[in-house]
């Protein structure tokens, strides 16, 4: 189901899949006006038992470019420190973007639903 769900994915963004599908970037997602770019990029850690967990809660985390800002700001929720163990592609640097839960259902969300849930989210999104 994930390699469906990453191939569905891809029609829409250029993704870079890590050979283990322990994550996926996602590039060239648009934002919304009032950021400091006009697209950016998404790391996904993928859950080992997705689509049963989300990605983005628990141990399962999803990263935005560090120096994203929405007006000048800082992105509440967004956090520079990352997972001792946790090692990146040669992207970033990365910034933890924290989700403590999302609505999910594995029979019907996949991970476009999850990009849009994000966009969604990065809509006048709080700033420090």
């Amino acid at each position: 189901m994930l390699a469906d769900h990453l191939k569905r994915l891809s029609r829409d963004y250029p993704l870079w899949i890590d050979d283990d599908y322990r994550f996926v970037v996602v590039e060239q997602v648009k934002l919304p006006a009032g950021y400091n770019a006009r697209v950016t990029q998404l790391l996904i850690q993928l859950p080992p038992d997705y689509p049963v967990s989300p990605p983005g809660v628990g141990d399962s985390r999803v990263y935005v470019v560090s120096h994203l800002r929405f007006h000048g700001r800082r992105l509440q929720d967004v956090h520079d420190s990352m997972p001792p163990s946790f090692e990146t592609p040669g992207f970033g640097p990365w910034a933890w973007f924290c989700f403590e839960w999302i609505r999910w259902d594995p029979h019907r969300d996949n991970l476009i639903r999850f990009v849009e849930m994000i966009k969604a989210n990065l809509t006048n999104h709080p700033t420090d």
